[in-house]
């Protein structure tokens, strides 16, 4: 997702992060697996340079998430079968 869309109260799909590069601890934890896939809104949203990070609802913004690493909820049925399938969402 384009980094302008992260705004809060925006409807996303959650991405596994896909570069493992770490920001001051903000990387990929195994418990983030579970969301992969997930239809969340964006509760907060922080920026540093190009990096946007989201804090969402499902988990209880436990998690910071990369705004390049989700899609918006909007975009689903623009996807194919595989594409959804290979982003875990059903």
């Amino acid at each position: 997702m384009d980094n302008s869309y992260a705004e809060i109260g925006t409807w996303v799909i959650l991405g596994r992060h896909k570069r493992e590069d770490c920001w001051f601890g903000f990387s990929w934890h195994p418990h983030m697996e579970r969301y992969v896939g997930k239809k969340t809104r964006i509760k907060n949203v922080f920026a540093n340079g190009d990096m946007v990070w989201c804090y969402v609802g499902c988990d209880r913004g436990q998690f910071s998430w990369r705004a390049e690493d989700m899609i918006l909820a909007t975009d689903v049925p623009l996807l194919t079968p595989e594409q959804k399938e290979k982003l875990r969402i059903k």
